[in-house]
């Protein structure tokens, strides 16, 4: 087991470099798919609390990678009709976009793609993915009362006359970083506990996407001097009243010959995580 201070993130173009205020030690990887949630065991509430938290965290992470890693080109959000399926059982949704995925597939041939359900506070399920290399039919989406097209902050908004399950709306990504923010907000404590779904899977991908190369490694003070942290969450010793980093977040870019450089300056967002008091107590 070897000692690391920074989890780097290599993307196609750039690495986010997660920096830890102490050396951390890298126990051997478990081998579990965290895309599938078993059902909770009687355990202590709060235990469960925390490994939900966890969970939903390690999925967050991965489709986050997925959607920076990948050329996803349009976002989708499509409803269920209770008129039509059973909108509020899991499974039975789920299989419903499975089968919608796997036909147009067989129609437009092979496209990238990676979908969430949302638990809406209805109980239906919705359904928020991105794709690649997927041209089905678009239609502009318009006001029922005017007529007028449809946009979100300038972006034109879509119907797809494929999705005949419900309704649909589909755009343009204009960013991979707001896809992914976006998309990953959708998964929840309560979407992770939602009963008609234990043991399946939370999030469905296309085979082959790509993900990002991650490495741990052990770099001094002088690696980052020139570099600007991007996010920094610390604490503040009531001793000295200075701030200590205990994870910084650094965006680098990679240059056309493999040089390391940071091409935009970004203004450093700090949290304090908690205050230690002279007699090693934690204060807010």
């Amino acid at each position: 087991m070897a000692e690391y201070n920074s989890k780097i993130i290599r993307f196609d173009n750039y690495l986010e470099i997660i920096r830890y205020g102490e050396n951390r030690i890298r126990a051997p990887s478990k081998n579990n798919n965290s895309n599938q949630i078993l059902k909770p065991s009687e355990v202590d509430e709060e235990a469960q609390k925390k490994r939900t938290l966890e969970q939903a965290y390690r999925i967050k992470r991965k489709i986050k990678y997925y959607c920076l890693s990948n050329n996803f080109d349009l976002f989708w959000t499509l409803t269920l009709n209770d008129n039509k399926v059973n909108a509020k059982n899991y499974e039975y949704s789920r299989k419903r976009l499975q089968a919608w995925l796997k036909y147009q597939r067989e129609k437009y041939g092979k496209f990238n793609y990676l979908f969430i359900p949302e638990l809406h506070k209805s109980g239906r399920i919705h359904f928020h993915g991105v794709t690649g290399g997927l041209c089905p039919l678009l239609v502009e989406a318009r006001s029922s009362k005017s007529n007028r097209l449809i946009k979100k902050s300038g972006i034109q908004i879509y119907n797809a006359e494929n999705w005949q399950n419900g309704f649909s709306t589909v755009s343009k990504i204009q960013s991979k970083e707001r896809a992914a923010n976006y998309i990953t907000k959708y998964i929840t404590k309560e979407l992770i506990e939602i009963p008609s779904a234990f043991n399946q899977p939370r999030y469905f991908v296309s085979r082959g996407l790509k993900q990002p190369e991650i490495s741990y490694d052990e770099l001094p003070d002088n690696y980052f001097k020139d570099f600007k942290p991007s996010f920094v969450v610390g604490e503040r010793n009531l001793i000295d009243n200075e701030f200590e980093a205990d994870v910084s977040i650094y965006r680098l870019d990679i240059s056309g010959v493999g040089e390391i450089i940071q091409n935009e300056t970004p203004e450093t967002v700090w949290k304090l995580r908690k205050i230690k008091s002279p007699d090693g107590n934690q204060g807010s």
